[in-house]
């Protein structure tokens, strides 16, 4: 008789020590400007859509081959905060384009590309490697990634809400991919997309980025 008491009092003790498991799992550490506070919250789902987003934003050489020769280009000696693969014989490129309409561009969009051996000064490059896509206007050539004009509840219907704020940006990220949403009443304004060489992704970074 002593024993089944036991027994079942040490499956009531596990039982609630799973539920108490379970229940932490589900307690976010949330800073506010008030200091430390503890929210009940579920944990972010991960969230494919944003994954395969983050991992190839646009199809480069079909977007490069819709342009055509409908753009002016430059060598970069990139930045400290781009993906860098050390490949010798290898640059950075930009591709600037015209946006669909001229009358209301607000700037010129851009792409930085890295480039390495005997190709890497021809326009068509199957080995080239998108380092940031940086985009002010709308754009059907952009596929996916044409979200200027979006709204911030769409890209969290699309994206979810598991991002970062700064200012009147939303910054999602995934390792080493960050995509930067600058919102103007709402409404996706313009954005960055970069490779970057480092995984830990805060403000000082996003400033950098966007100064």
């Amino acid at each position: 008789m002593k024993i089944r008491v036991l027994t079942i009092l040490f499956l009531v003790f596990l039982s609630c020590k799973n539920t108490t498991e379970k229940e932490i799992e589900n307690v976010q550490i949330v800073v506010d400007s008030t200091g430390l506070k503890i929210e009940k919250a579920e944990k972010p789902i991960e969230n494919s859509k944003l994954i395969a987003f983050l991992e190839n934003p646009i199809d480069l050489q079909d977007f490069k081959k819709k342009k055509g020769m409908r753009f002016t280009t430059s060598v970069t000696n990139g930045t400290e905060y781009y993906s860098n693969p050390k490949i010798k014989d290898s640059i950075f490129y930009v591709y600037y384009y015209p946006s669909e309409n001229l009358a209301d561009s607000r700037k010129i969009d851009n792409i930085v590309v890295f480039k390495y051996g005997e190709n890497k000064h021809r326009y068509i490059d199957q080995t080239e490697n998108l380092i940031e896509l940086r985009v002010f206007n709308k754009d059907s050539d952009l596929g996916k990634a044409n979200l200027i004009g979006l709204s911030k509840m769409e890209m969290e219907s699309e994206f979810g809400n598991d991002y970062l704020t700064l200012d009147n940006r939303l910054i999602y990220s995934e390792k080493n991919k960050i995509l930067i949403l600058e919102l103007e009443n709402s409404k996706i304004k313009s954005f960055n997309y970069i490779k970057l060489s480092t995984e830990k992704i805060d403000s000082d970074l996003i400033r950098k980025i966007t100064e």
